[in-house]
């Protein structure tokens, strides 16, 4: 086992974007050895990160604008009409009251704030990475409340962010290490927990690097891969959608985000081993909350929803998103309405599964 104090050394994080860098390890773990609560400890020991935003509507519209291609009108925000859009642009009238941000837009704005320089070599955030060897990440799972509305006012506010657990699983030589980053949303950086206005845990998960003929090797047998998990129920709705390598380059110039697995094809398959570009997890989240709002009611709207990422979708193959509501279509004793919604890949595979609650706006 490798000394404590020789294997990781995290230096304070000064105001310059670069010194990011300092929260990963300033040595690498050797191929059978990894002091993990070491590692769990410093993580852990990472200050909070506030970042702050503008509610302008231009992300929240572009946003619109990049997925209408990709949805029904059904399925649109309520605000957000696509013909008018498209040929007169943003223009609200200064009469127009500030509308609440669409559930699930807030992925677009509060965007990582570093240079290239300052990212991980997979073009991703270090402050949630345990360094290397453990260079590649893949979104898990996660969960978001919807406790108020954020309204688009060209007003000021502020994402709290933190790592909550660090876990290892895997035997020695393939753990895979789970980080949950918790981010919680609001009007005032002084809020308290439980006050926020979203309330968000991603699940990251952190693997091992792969040489270049594992990566081929492990892109083959998945294009040999014939098995297929099926979801256990039917929908009442779906909507199936083709997703291009267009598509998944606005949703990364939207968000700020760098992560090769969804910019370069050359870097999916021979550094990951993937067949082509990765659909976002936040993206394909964003298209289940869509899809589910088309279900709701006039004054419903989603509550809370979790999700787990079980199988890569990819660029230009089709995807299918499904919604059912739970509890033979009867509303729970509090008003509210439970959800599954879950997206299935060309094969009719299951590769996301969510649930969600909607109530009364």
């Amino acid at each position: 086992m490798i000394p404590p104090r020789r294997l990781q050394r995290l230096v304070q994080v000064a105001a310059s974007p670069q010194c990011y860098k300092a929260y990963l390890p300033c040595r690498q773990y050797s191929s059978n050895a990894l002091d993990f609560e070491t590692l769990r400890t410093s993580m852990l020991s990472r200050p909070e990160k506030l970042t702050y935003d503008i509610l302008s509507p231009t992300p929240t519209h572009l946003l619109n604008i990049s997925l209408s291609d990709f949805l029904p009108p059904s399925c649109h925000p309520p605000i957000f009409n696509p013909s008018s859009a498209l040929s007169s642009g943003l223009s609200p009238s200064k009469a127009t009251p500030p509308q609440p941000l669409p559930e699930a837009h807030h992925l677009v704005y509060f965007p990582p704030q570093l240079p290239a320089s300052g990212l991980t070599p997979d073009g991703t955030d270090p402050f949630h990475s345990p360094g290397a060897p453990f260079d590649r990440r893949m979104w898990a799972s996660g969960s978001i409340s919807f406790n108020k509305p954020l309204l688009v006012n060209r007003q000021q506010v502020v994402c709290r962010e933190s790592l909550g657990d660090v876990t290892v699983k895997g035997r020695p030589g393939e753990e895979k290490i789970f980080v949950d980053v918790w981010r919680r949303y609001g009007e005032d950086d002084g809020f308290v927990a439980g006050e926020e206005a979203i309330t968000e845990r991603r699940s990251l998960v952190f693997l091992r690097r792969r040489s270049a003929e594992e990566a081929r090797e492990v892109a083959r047998e998945g294009v040999r891969d014939g098995r297929v998990v099926k979801a256990p129920h039917k929908p009442t709705f779906n909507h199936t959608l083709l997703p291009t390598s267009t598509l998944l380059f606005h949703y990364s110039a939207l968000t700020f985000n760098a992560h090769q697995i969804h910019l370069n094809p050359t870097y999916c398959r021979e550094v990951e081993g993937h067949r082509n570009l990765l659909f976002h997890g936040p993206l394909s989240l964003t298209f289940m909350v869509s899809v589910l709002r088309s279900q709701l009611g006039k004054d419903e709207r989603v509550k809370k929803i979790d999700y787990r990422n079980l199988a890569p979708l990819y660029a230009e193959e089709p995807l299918t998103v499904c919604v059912r509501q739970n509890g033979n279509g009867e509303d729970m004793a509090d008003g509210h309405k439970k959800w599954d919604v879950w997206v299935e890949d060309s094969r009719g595979g299951l590769c996301v599964k969510g649930s969600a609650v909607s109530n009364s706006a």
